[in-house]
């Protein structure tokens, strides 16, 4: 197998230093976002709590449309070729402020359709606001850059912003639009925080409109955009299918296994934004330079992720117990099935973030497409039949069909990548110690969770001889592109 080489002067741990700084900023935009969310649910009722949630999902939604694909395509043309950073930075902020403007209307207009009260469509039209600032979040031209630092800061600002200002100035119901206000506010200081730094260390700010720029941009961004948005439907729709079938308490045992396991898998799109750049430029390079980075980072990943996964789901009951009370003792059950989709997404995220790099990002719409359709195939028979961890079962089944899709159109149009080789040797020492510990490991989760982890990382160097050598190469992975060179960018 070649070995990937790196150029003189680049650091060998790069990625790893990278990929801590993205984690630590997301831990503090978690942890204040947690704390805001929190505070809401306890000063406000819950109808006018259930009106923040409802505006913030569809945020969520449209910030997507808004995005629409271009932000991955802009990263991977810069990774592959920096002198483009200055025309990209100002074609994709006016492709995105269309899509804003058309985004913002549409959005209010859903709050009318869901016939929420005049106050609940006043906060959905606020919130709406927020995304006439997201065309100059421009975290995807630091990302093309590898300026992975500058990108870390910028989601844990928003979420500071959004939470002091939400402990400040909310009391109670009567200053819900006050909710709204602070998220118009936490976007600006996101956007403004983008702005300034590439007008410092990049490019100056300016927008172009030139059709011929546009219309390419958006041809290569549409199957994109469509996989993002197809990939948002495919992540809540075991939530939509357990409502229409199950509803009740059953809803609640599931909704909230299933944002304790969203909010764990930011940490598996960080792992996929960071390796994104260092994957573009791999790709340009041919098949090798592909293998040679795919194949040892698919070792690493499915050693740690399959570990951590296993201490997660011995832990089921008192993690959901802490996080939502003890009421929600029978979210464990979903909770342990579901936390194995992170490993899943983790592995597969190879040969999709692969796809889009390689150009092929029409492939990996046919692989969510395909996800989506076993999801609501396996939900409708498992839900009904097993109750809410049937949700779990179809979230599972769905991440192995869009694994196998994206893998085999890598490996016939892009380039050979690992499958199961890597993968094995974790999954069956993963099953093997769940089964002993089960059987008679202690019964205090507290212990057996840990302990089980710990057991499976331990010998992992010894049951597989090359995690080693892989997890040195994967640190030492990441070099500059052509064009501008690090100190300019």
């Amino acid at each position: 197998m070649s070995r990937f080489r790196l150029p003189n002067g680049v650091s060998r741990f790069r990625l790893v230093r990278d990929f801590a700084a993205l984690a630590g900023g997301e831990l503090v935009s978690k942890i204040a976002g947690f704390l805001a969310f929190a505070y809401l649910a306890r000063v406000l009722e819950p109808a006018a709590y259930g009106s923040v949630e409802l505006a913030a999902a569809l945020a969520l939604f449209f910030a997507l449309v808004v995005d629409f694909g271009f932000g991955p395509i802009g990263a991977r043309e810069i990774a592959q070729d920096r002198s483009r950073a200055p025309a990209l930075a100002a074609a994709v902020p006016a492709g995105r402020l269309l899509l804003a403007l058309l985004a913002f209307p549409l959005m209010g207009g859903v709050g009318h359709l869901l016939g929420q009260p005049a106050q609940g469509v006043a906060l959905i039209w606020l919130f709406a606001g927020s995304l006439l600032f997201a065309p100059w979040i421009q975290r995807w031209l630091l990302q093309g850059l590898d300026m992975m630092t500058w990108v870390s800061g910028a989601q844990a600002l928003r979420m500071i912003v959004f939470a002091v200002g939400v402990v400040a100035l909310v009391e109670g119901p009567a200053d819900l639009l006050r909710v709204g206000l602070l998220e118009i506010a936490a976007a600006a200081c996101m956007a403004a925080y983008f702005v300034i730094v590439q007008a410092r260390r990049i490019t100056p700010l300016r927008l172009s409109f030139r059709l011929k720029g546009l219309r390419r941009l958006a041809a290569e961004a549409l199957p994109v955009g469509a996989e993002q948005l197809v990939w948002a439907l495919n992540q809540y729709l075991p939530t939509v299918l357990v409502a229409l079938l199950l509803g009740g308490a059953d809803l609640a045992w599931f909704g909230g296994a299933h944002r304790l396991v969203l909010s764990l898998g930011t940490f598996v799109w960080l792992y996929h934004f960071n390796l994104y750049p260092t994957l573009a430029r791999s790709a340009g390079r041919g098949g090798d330079a592909v293998d040679a980075l795919v194949r040892p980072s698919v070792r690493v990943t499915a050693w740690a992720s399959v570990g951590l996964a296993l201490g997660l789901s011995l832990l089921a009951e008192p993690l959901t117990r802490i996080a939502f009370g003890d009421a929600f003792g029978d979210a464990a059950l979903p909770f342990a099935v579901l936390v194995w989709a992170l490993p899943l997404g983790l592995i597969s995220g190879h040969a999709r973030f692969g796809l889009i790099a390689a150009g092929e990002q029409r492939r990996e719409l046919v692989a969510q497409l395909v996800g989506a359709a076993i999801t609501l195939g396996v939900g409708l028979v498992a839900i009904p039949t097993i109750g809410p961890v049937g949700g779990g079962v179809a979230m599972l089944a769905s991440n192995l069909a869009v694994w196998a899709v994206a893998h085999r159109a890598m490996v016939r149009h892009v380039a050979p990548i690992p499958g199961l080789g890597p993968v094995w040797r974790p999954a069956l020492w993963a099953a093997t110690l769940g089964a002993l510990v089960l059987a008679w490991g202690p019964a205090d989760p507290w212990l057996a969770g840990p302990a089980a982890a710990l057991l499976f990382l331990a010998p992992a160097p010894w049951l597989d001889r090359s995690l080693l050598g892989d997890l040195r190469q994967l640190a030492g992975a990441k070099g500059p592109a052509s064009g501008l060179a690090e100190g300019e960018a």
